[in-house]
């Protein structure tokens, strides 16, 4: 929980304003400026909002199913992989799609409709490439850079856990962004999403970079130096 309040307020920020870019609401530049701007002057009155309790939920309810399939593992002693994949993907994937529904539907430009399977599927797709790059993959790339000497245990963990939910951005930010375009305009043609998604690929990889970083990132990194340090006082 407390890895999730650290990184909530930036993430509810970079998320909303991705969504009101894409919908044409706000400019992301200006959204994200704006947005800053008001978590910083009335902090309390912005962890009201229904848009952080939605993002603050959402990433502690990842946390706390990575660390019950961590614990679960340990316990049978068997390999936490896939177990740990499925489980927070499950939890995530849910829970993020509902998520981007309330968000389309609260930052859109257009009246509330129902969202398109299509879009449900892209970001089930997303999700699952994030959940896979944030607990599974920094594991393996940890254990290489460790065993070729490039760095220490503690170092390679660290930074696998930074760089792999990063870099599973450059193609996963192309689903997002279609699966936003094909709510907010039901009617393109496929060569007009294309030109979309051209258009606002640098700059909304840039943004869920600096978004993923804290929450799969730094909040990974807080939830592992957490839960250690609750297991060494409960040992």
């Amino acid at each position: 929980m407390a890895a999730s309040l650290g990184v909530a307020p930036f993430i509810t920020i970079v998320d909303r304003a991705i969504i009101e870019n894409a919908s044409g609401a706000r400019p992301l530049g200006r959204g994200l400026k704006e947005l800053s701007v008001e978590f910083l002057k009335h902090p309390l009155r912005f962890v009201g909002k229904r848009e952080f309790h939605l993002i603050f939920g959402l990433y502690t309810s990842t946390y706390m199913a990575a660390n019950a399939v961590d614990s679960i593992c340990e316990y049978v002693e068997t390999d936490n992989q896939m177990p740990k994949f499925i489980g927070t993907t499950a939890v995530n994937m849910s829970l993020c799609i509902a998520k981007d529904r309330a968000f389309a539907r609260m930052f859109g430009v257009i009246a509330p409709a129902a969202f398109p399977l299509s879009s449900i599927g892209l970001f089930a797709v997303r999700d699952s490439m994030t959940c896979a790059a944030s607990f599974n993959a920094p594991k393996v790339l940890a254990k290489k850079i460790e065993d070729e000497g490039v760095m220490e245990k503690s170092g390679a963990a660290t930074f696998a856990q930074l760089i792999c939910p990063a870099a599973v951005q450059l193609v996963s930010t192309p689903l997002h962004l279609l699966g936003l375009d094909l709510y907010n305009n039901k009617g393109y043609a496929m060569t007009q999403r294309v030109g979309f998604i051209q258009r606002e690929y640098v700059k909304s990889v840039l943004a869920r970079v600096g978004r993923i970083g804290p929450a799969f990132g730094i909040g990974g990194v807080g939830n592992s130096y957490f839960r250690t340090s609750l297991r060494a006082k409960l040992d």
